[in-house]
């Protein structure tokens, strides 16, 4: 019988099924079981060169049974057919059993994923350590006057921006989990919201009857704190970042999220911090996420997305672990609610190329404002107030000194509302959104009007080596660059290089020439938050995946800081070390 066509068919597929698995099932028939053992658990580069090994010699066979056939020996008999067949079988139920319980092991982009073999159960180690330096043209920017010996700027410093340490993943397929903890800051928590900032007086209201609640015509109001501080800051040290858990499952292409996390607010948001631009997201971002969406934020909502669009939208409470309102004035009472919601749509967008065009828009409303109830002798009733405070640094945390701050304004209601756009092709990025922001006040009396208050920034990049800021729509939002080419001169290879700008106005200012006071509230109709401008431009360098180093530049400009006739300006030159994986 001639076997020849049928053969040399088997003896190919042997061939083909070995290098798909780094498994060998032994050379022959009867091979010692110790050997697949020994195989099994060696090491990635052993089982390399066994099967380069068995590759030689399933093709040595192969030839010797041409040579056969060329020798005029064209029957093959049915014991050597039979040794080879079985020789095929045998590898096949081999690589079988070691895939089947063989877990995956993958280091994509900086980043380690461990998995088992069905892929539905994976985790992945994360550490995120950034150091910042900064020089400052000025110790005090301001004039003389109210503010001499305030609000003092260090002439240099340093601060561990992120120390973050962490863990994420997948269990049984449709679930995933993140923890993140962050022991670095600015002294504390990212944002000031809800918290006495430096550069307002403090209005605590008191009782002067133990009626409960209080009578209008019997409340009192005494200013407080009404010094500037210098380099305070207001946070509560290391903190948890992220603690959440999520399900997908059936709701695909969405999913539902639970727990403590930065809630999605609006594009520069959802910018990682890995991947921004320059060191801080602009102040009007930031005013926007730290009114109900930041770090750690209590948070139950969905997420998801399609090719081409993106949404998500958050019930989210206080951030994890939040104190005193304006201790030890107050004592805490409830905690904040609010809704937040972002859309975005991508309507043109080609990876290939990095054209594409991005549009989107995003709310965030404070149902209830967080409480706090004065402390008053024994026997006379606190008055309960809801403070909602707009404040942000300057752009960079090396000194927590603020400026822009509206001071706690009592309020029934507060919201931030967004538009977003960006454009990108190749290397070429730039991206930008405008924001307004009000409140609704609680019990101011008669005459006195909601505040409103507004940013907006626009800021790109190009990257010099040509790789892309690419997008993810997954989070309608831009990456940092991935270098072609990692550092290695001697090669002649340089890594990936960014140049980068932005501009950022900022202005929380309301009524600011009103001198009007209602006498019985004793709430003022002004509001000066103050005016922020600043030019940024930035060099940013990626040896790899893993490391990036930023050198900023920034101009400040400042105006109606603590008083309409406190105005100032000053540079800094700051730099950055990032490591990530």
């Amino acid at each position: 019988m001639n076997f020849k066509a049928l053969l040399l068919g088997t003896a190919a597929c042997a061939v083909l099924v070995g290098p798909a698995f780094a498994q060998d099932a032994g050379s022959t028939t009867d091979a010692p079981k110790k050997h697949h053992h020994h195989e099994a658990a060696a090491t990635g580069s052993d089982r390399y060169d066994l099967l380069e090994k068995r590759l030689e010699e399933q093709a040595q066979e192969i030839q010797d049974l041409k040579a056969q056939m060329g020798q005029g020996q064209g029957q093959v008999s049915a014991a050597q057919f039979e040794a080879l067949q079985n020789q095929v079988y045998e590898t096949q139920a081999t690589v079988k059993t070691a895939t089947a319980n063989q877990g995956t092991v993958k280091f994509n982009h900086a980043h380690l994923t461990i998995g088992s073999p069905d892929g539905k159960y994976t985790f992945s180690p994360i550490v995120d350590v950034m150091g910042d330096w900064a020089s400052y043209s000025k110790g005090q920017p301001l004039p003389n006057g109210i503010t001499t010996g305030k609000n003092d700027l260090k002439s240099s410093g340093e601060n561990f921006r992120r120390a973050q340490i962490g863990f994420q993943g997948i269990v049984a397929g449709d679930f995933g989990y993140k923890f993140l903890y962050d022991f670095g800051g600015t002294n504390g928590d990212e944002t000031y919201q809800g918290y006495a900032g430096p550069n307002s007086g403090i209005y605590v209201q008191t009782c002067t009857v133990k009626t409960s609640p209080c009578p209008a015509g019997d409340q009192t109001t005494t200013l407080l704190n009404n010094a500037l501080n210098t380099s305070t800051g207001a946070g509560s040290g290391p903190h948890i970042k992220e603690a959440w858990v999520s399900y997908k499952g059936f709701l695909d292409p969405f999913t539902f999220k639970i727990g403590a996390m930065p809630t999605p607010a609006n594009l520069s948001d959802m910018t990682s911090s890995d991947d921004l631009m320059f060191n801080e997201r602009p102040s009007p971002a930031q005013l926007s996420r730290g009114l109900d969406a930041d770090d750690g934020r209590e948070s139950v909502g969905f997420i998801g997305n399609g090719s081409w669009w993106q949404g998500s939208a958050f019930l989210t409470g206080d951030t994890y672990g939040k104190g005193a309102l304006l201790a030890p004035q107050t004592t805490y009472g409830g905690g904040q609610e609010a809704a937040v919601g972002r859309a975005a749509v991508a309507p043109w967008y080609d990876p290939e190329t990095n054209f594409n065009v991005h549009l989107g828009g995003n709310i965030g409303y404070v149902i209830h404002p967080q409480e706090a109830t004065s402390v008053t002798a024994a026997g006379v009733s606190g008055v309960t107030t809801y403070g909602i405070t707009f404040s942000d640094r300057p752009e960079l945390r090396v000194d927590n000194v603020t400026f822009l701050n509206t001071g706690a304004l009592n309020s029934k209601s507060a919201y931030s509302a967004g538009v977003e756009g960006a454009f990108s092709y190749g290397p070429f990025m730039i991206e930008g959104e405008n924001f307004w922001y009000g409140v609704e006040r609680n019990n101011a009396g008669a005459g006195i009007s909601n505040p409103n208050f507004a940013g907006w920034y626009v800021e790109g990049s190009w990257v010099l080596t040509g790789e892309f800021r690419k997008y993810n729509m997954a989070t309608a939002s831009y990456t940092r660059p991935s270098p072609a080419s990692p550092f290695d001169p001697l090669n002649g290879n340089w890594g990936a290089w960014e140049l980068a700008g932005r501009y950022s106005s900022t202005n929380l200012d309301y009524d600011s020439s009103s001198t009007f006071k209602n006498a019985t509230t004793g709430v003022s109709e002004a509001v000066l938050g103050g005016v922020q401008r600043i030019w940024t431009v930035g060099v940013n360098f990626y040896p790899n995946d893993t490391l990036k180093f930023m050198v900023d530049y920034q101009n400040v400009n400042l105006k109606d800081i603590g008083g309409l006739t406190q105005a100032g300006s000053y540079n800094t030159v700051s730099v950055r070390t990032q490591l990530t994986f």
